[in-house]
């Protein structure tokens, strides 16, 4: 897995929204706080356009992502939201200069397509975290944004979390894949699928109907795509809705039915994903989690 240069002080990075529509003052706020990091900020020419619910037609987001993965001068690509989008276009994108020259990509959410491309078939990292439209909620945040600006500054990042499952093992390391559950299940049977042996995944999830998270998790399931997981880390699964008629089982409960089943050690609970906080965590990246008696450390030192 190739790490991409971390920044320094003074360095240029991009904002794009290759995703959902963004009106301006979504993102001032995080404008000014990653240029009280020491870096430069440059947003895409069509950042604010608009095609339905789409912040452009697919060749002005083509346009903006592709301008910001070719420019030398660009040395990050913050994601400005997500929505929905990527899967429409990732495959239109001329990789060359990127490859060539890698360059960290920041975001979750729909975003998880991106990070799909880059960690499962460039083989290159990128950081599932916090996006420009949610900085300004995250600022009473001591833990998020400080640890996306050390991911990016070649700092170490330590959480600790509390995990009340005692057989999970003193020690688990591998490299981390995953991101939205949803956007997982899009990409199955792709080019772009995450590969499970000896990896470390990391789901989570928001909005969605609890049968629509059986029917992925069973989906994996039959899928094979548990087997010869070290461990799978769960994030928020927050907004979680309700049939008319009840599913009959809670999230806790769908997720006990299937994943404790597979013989692959979970952590619940991880402050990562469509809540607050939201961990940045580096995907394709390596993982080291041990447990000390009721809590889990995560570490990651790129």
């Amino acid at each position: 897995m190739t790490i991409p240069p971390f920044l320094n002080s003074g360095d240029t990075v991009a904002i794009v929204a290759p995703a959902g529509v963004l009106a301006p003052e979504q993102i001032s706020y995080a404008i000014k706080h990653i240029e009280s990091w020491g870096l430069k900020v440059k947003t895409g020419k069509n950042l604010f356009s608009r095609f339905f619910n789409f912040s452009g037609t697919d060749e002005q987001r083509i346009d903006d992502l592709q301008e910001a993965l070719d420019n030398p001068e660009i040395k990050a690509i913050f994601c400005a939201r997500g929505g929905y989008g990527l899967i429409r276009i990732v495959d239109t994108i001329n990789w060359s200069a990127f490859i060539r020259s890698p360059k960290w990509v920041i975001g979750f959410s729909d975003i998880t397509v991106l990070h799909s491309y880059i960690n499962n078939k460039l083989n290159i990292a990128s950081v599932h975290g916090p996006m420009p439209a949610g900085f300004e909620k995250l600022k009473e945040d001591t833990v998020s944004l400080p640890s996306l600006k050390k991911i990016l500054f070649s700092e170490t990042i330590t959480y600790e979390i509390k995990n009340y499952r005692n057989d999970f093992p003193s020690e688990i390391s591998g490299k981390l894949l995953g991101g939205n559950l949803s956007l997982l299940y899009s990409l199955r049977g792709t080019p772009y699928d995450f590969p499970p042996e000896n990896n470390i995944l990391f789901i989570e999830e928001v909005s969605e109907f609890l049968y629509h998270i059986d029917r992925m998790l069973q989906n994996f399931r039959i899928g094979k795509k548990f087997n010869g997981l070290k461990a799978i880390i769960l994030g928020g699964f927050t907004e979680i809705k309700e049939n008319d008629i009840p599913f009959g089982f809670t999230i806790e409960e769908i997720i006990n039915n299937v994943l404790y089943k597979e013989n692959v050690p979970v952590i619940n609970n991880f402050p990562a994903g469509h809540i607050t906080p939201n961990y940045p965590i580096v995907l394709g990246g390596q993982i080291k989690i041990k447990r000390e008696g009721n809590s889990v450390k995560i570490t990651q030192n790129q």
